[in-house]
């Protein structure tokens, strides 16, 4: 049975060319010289995530870090907990 998660993903622009991403809920990372190519690089880096995680048996540990359970994985349709991103002010002192 083929369950779809929908996971956040962060994606930055590098000064030196090209984008980092990084899947939040996993802290998997990857890259990319476009948005589109570090979006599908993203895609297949947490595919393999996962994938290994079914291979060596720690598939549990994964769902725990999603929030979820082995119940919530049998049903029908599959809700992760929400995370909220939002930017505070940090004052910083430089001195030279």
């Amino acid at each position: 049975m083929v369950k779809e998660l929908m996971l956040s993903i962060s994606i930055r622009k590098e000064p030196e060319g090209g984008y980092s991403v990084i899947c939040t809920d996993l802290d998997v990372a990857s890259q990319g010289e476009t948005i589109e190519e570090a979006t599908e690089n993203i895609k297949e880096a947490v595919e393999l995530y996962i994938e290994s995680a079914e291979e060596i048996g720690i598939m549990n540990e994964v769902l725990e870090k999603l929030g979820l359970t082995q119940e919530d994985i049998e049903k029908e349709e599959i809700t992760i907990p929400k995370v909220f991103r939002t930017e505070i002010p940090i004052k910083l002192t430089i001195e030279q």
